[in-house]
C-alpha cells in the first residue's frame, strides 16, 4: 500500500480533482489530523459521491485502521503524528518479511471457489464454513465483530461475547446473538438467515425484526423451514422443494465445473423436488433426465439436459 502523506495547510492541494484520487487511508489521517478543516470534511463527502465504492473502502480502512494497536480515535485523539505512525504501521514490514499489520488485512477477507468448501475459526471464538462461491469478509475480535457476505453462503457459529456480531449481507443491518445461522445471499441479491440455534434481529426500512431458533427471514418474510433440508449443504447435498430445473441447474453448477445445461426452454421450468448430492453435475443429470423424461447428452464441460 502505498500514499502520499498531506503537509501543511500551505502545501496542501487545493483542486477537486486531486483530492478525489487521494486514498481511504489518507483521507482516514486527513481528517483526524489536528489542523483538519470544514474544507477537508467537504472534500471528503465529494470523493464519498463520486464513486458508489469510495464508501465500501473508506469503512473497510477504517475498520482496519481499528485494528491497528493505538490509533483507533474512539480510544485515543489522533493527531497528525499519530496518523503518521497509524499509517506507517499500516505498512511497516518486519524482518522476517511479514507485516502485523497486514497479517491481520490479509485474515480479513475469506473466498471459496466452485465446489470448494473452507472452515474457518475466528480470533473472537466464533466460526465459518463457507459454501462454494462465497465470499466475506469479517472482523472478529473480541472488541469488534462484523461480518460482510458478499456473496454465497455461510454456517456461522457465534461466541458468546458481550460485543454484538453484526452482519451485513446487503439486506438490511443484522446483529446475531451467540448460536448458529445459516445466511445465503444469491446473484440477485436476495438474501435468507436462518436462526438455527439462538436469536438474531434485523433492521430493514427502518423497521426491525427477531428470530427465534428455527425462524428464517426472507423476502420480507418469516418462516419455519425444514433444518435439515436448510443445512444439507454443509454435507454436500442440496434439497429442493418443488424448485424449477433451472433453479437446480444454478444451484448444481455451484459445485462442479462441468455445467449443467438446460437445452430447452420448456424443460428449465419442470418442477424437481428432493434431495441431491453435489459435486457430479454428470450423475445428477443422468438422474434428473430420468426422473423428468429428458434426453441427456454430455460433451466436453458440460452436460445438456432437453432438447
Amino acid at each position: 500500500m502505498s500514499f502520499a502523506m498531506p503537509g501543511r495547510r500551505s502545501q496542501r492541494f487545493d483542486s477537486n480533482r486531486a483530492a478525489s484520487n487521494r486514498t481511504s487511508a489518507e483521507w482516514i489521517a486527513r481528517l483526524n489530523a489536528d489542523d483538519a478543516t470544514p474544507r477537508d470534511a467537504a472534500d471528503f463527502r465529494r470523493w464519498l459521491a463520486a464513486n458508489p465504492d469510495h464508501a465500501e473502502r473508506f469503512e473497510r480502512a477504517t475498520d482496519l485502521w481499528d485494528m491497528v494497536p493505538g490509533t483507533a480515535p474512539s480510544r485515543v485523539p489522533v493527531t497528525r503524528r499519530r496518523a503518521l505512525a497509524g499509517l506507517v504501521a499500516l505498512t511497516a514490514t518486519t524482518v522476517g518479511g511479514t507485516v502485523a499489520f497486514q497479517a491481520a488485512y490479509a485474515a480479513t477477507p475469506y473466498e471459496t471457489g466452485i465446489g470448494e468448501q473452507r472452515r474457518i475459526g475466528l480470533q473472537d471464538g466464533s466460526s465459518l464454513l463457507l459454501d462454494a462461491a462465497t465470499r466475506v469478509r469479517v472482523i472478529a475480535t473480541p472488541a469488534r465483530r462484523r461480518l460482510w457476505l458478499a456473496r454465497g453462503r455461510i454456517d456461522l457459529t457465534v461466541a458468546p461475547l458481550a460485543t454484538p456480531f453484526t452482519i451485513d449481507a446487503g439486506g438490511g443491518a443484522m446483529t446475531a446473538a451467540a448460536g448458529r445461522f445459516d445466511l445465503r445471499r444469491d446473484p440477485d441479491d436476495r438474501v435468507a438467515l436462518t436462526a438455527i440455534q439462538g436469536t438474531a434481529a434485523v433492521t430493514t426500512t427502518g423497521a426491525t425484526r427477531r428470530l427465534i431458533g428455527g425462524e428464517r427471514l426472507r423476502e420480507g418474510r418469516i418462516d419455519r423451514p425444514d433444518l435439515a433440508a436448510t443445512q444439507a449443504w454443509t454435507s454436500g447435498r442440496a434439497a429442493f422443494h418443488d424448485d424449477t430445473l433451472k433453479t437446480v441447474a444454478e444451484e448444481a453448477n455451484r459445485y462442479s465445473a462441468t455445467r449443467l445445461v438446460i437445452a430447452d426452454p420448456v424443460a428449465a421450468e419442470l418442477r424437481v423436488s428432493g434431495m441431491y448430492r453435489m459435486g457430479d453435475n454428470v450423475a445428477l443429470g443422468r438422474s434428473l433426465a430420468a426422473l423428468l423424461a429428458l434426453r441427456v447428452r454430455t460433451m466436453e464441460g458440460a452436460v445438456l439436459l432437453g432438447g
